[in-house]
Parts: structure tokens; C-alpha cells; sequence
């Protein structure tokens, strides 16, 4: 691979995470909880790529709505990329309609075995602008911009 691109993929990397955070003041979210059912492991099939504990039945799953309060001229669209780097929201930013976020089961989120941050890009067509980023970790804190806002 040239050196070029490699220099270009890192530096838009480096970039990326700097993407300033949108303020407090300018959205607010509400975290669900519901118990959903998951379902087990299917004993006739053999995946070697998940070792670690893998939990089923009647669990929690978490659901995040961001309610956008204040956006400015240049944020026109807004999109979700998980820390996998798959885009799973693509859509014009509206103060009338809500981001819906469907974390996941919240053993699945602490224990890292799916996706488990996401950030929210808000941007115009000529770069980004703001970002909301939702992280859980290891402990199972819920963390949004870096602020601890629950446990799960």
C-alpha cells in the first residue's frame, strides 16, 4: 500500500475524533429499558468466533432517543457509525423528528461482544460539524461525551 494512503487513512482517523462535541444545552435523550427475548445459541451450528459468555432468554435491552432541541445552518444531516465503523443511520438532521438507537441487550453492550460506542455526526456538505458520542464500558456506565449519565 503507498505511504500516501496510508497517511491519509490515519490522519482522517485523527480527524474524526476530533470532531468537536455538541453541546448539553442543544439535545437531550431518554434511555429505555424493556425486556426482550433473545434466543439461544442454535446447537446444530458451530461458531468458533465468539468464546466468550453469551447470555439467552428474557433479557434487558436498552433503547436511546435523542431529541435534538437546537441545530445550527450548516448541520444538515445527521449519521450514527458504531465503533465497528458500520454506518447505521444515515438521515436529514429535523428538530421534529427524534433519533432512535437501538443499543442492544445490556450484557451484550458491558461485556463488549457486539457493538458497544456509537457516535452521532452531524454534518453539512462540506465536512462535520458536532458529534454526540454514547459509549458503555466494561463496568457497564453509560457514558454520553464522556459524562457518566448511568449504569446499566
Amino acid at each position: 500500500m503507498p505511504v500516501y494512503l496510508i497517511i491519509y487513512f490515519f490522519t482522517s482517523f485523527l480527524w474524526q475524533k476530533g470532531v468537536p462535541f455538541k453541546p448539553e444545552n442543544e439535545y437531550e435523550f431518554k434511555l429505555n429499558y424493556e425486556f426482550r427475548n433473545k434466543a439461544g445459541i442454535d446447537r446444530f451450528t458451530v461458531d468458533w468466533s465468539n468464546t466468550q459468555k453469551y447470555s439467552e432468554g428474557t433479557l434487558p435491552f436498552a433503547t436511546l432517543t435523542i431529541k435534538l432541541l437546537k441545530l445550527s445552518p450548516e448541520e444538515e444531516k445527521a449519521k450514527i457509525i458504531t465503533n465497528e465503523g458500520h454506518r447505521i443511520y444515515s438521515r436529514k438532521a429535523s428538530l421534529e423528528s427524534d433519533i432512535i438507537l437501538e443499543m442492544g441487550f445490556t450484557d451484550d453492550l458491558k461485556d463488549h461482544i457486539s457493538v458497544y460506542e456509537y457516535d452521532i455526526i452531524f454534518f453539512s456538505k462540506n465536512n462535520d460539524i458536532s458529534r454526540i458520542n454514547v459509549y458503555v464500558d466494561e463496568e457497564g456506565n453509560f457514558l454520553i461525551n464522556g459524562n457518566k449519565r448511568g449504569k446499566f
